[in-house]
């Protein structure tokens, strides 16, 4: 049996290659591949949402305080752009308002061409 120790976290198996707090909340950069995508050979949907929960998740947990902990509750993805693979993906997330009980951050994908290919919104339940 495997234990937490032994498991490869979420950021390694999707490839999260960089991970930043900047003034504006968070910036998370993915190098995609092949085996991002789907059957139509674009990035595949389960993986820009995957990054974007991973983006928006990581700036609520910058706004927390010891002891709390969040986990999300509700997150609205709008896709606008197939990605390639081989690009570079950005993901940008900032928290947009941020009570006892809940966060609500938002955020994007931008391709390398600099256009957004994803915008997310949610709300993460906030817990001590």
């Amino acid at each position: 049996m495997e234990t937490l120790d032994s498991i490869e976290s979420y950021s390694d198996l999707l490839g999260i290659e960089e991970f930043r707090i900047t003034d504006q909340g968070v910036e998370v950069r993915l190098p995609t591949a092949k085996r991002h995508a789907n059957m139509g050979g674009w990035i595949h949907g389960g993986v820009t949402a995957g990054l974007l929960d991973f983006a928006l998740g990581a700036a609520v947990v910058a706004t927390l305080e010891e002891g709390e902990w969040c986990a999300t509750q509700s997150l609205t993805t709008d896709f606008l752009r197939p990605g390639k693979p081989g690009e570079r993906l950005v993901a940008r997330a900032r928290v947009d308002r941020r009570g006892k009980l809940a966060a609500f951050p938002s955020g994007e994908i931008v391709g390398e061409s600099g256009e957004v290919l994803a915008r997310a919104t949610g709300v993460w339940a906030v817990r001590t």
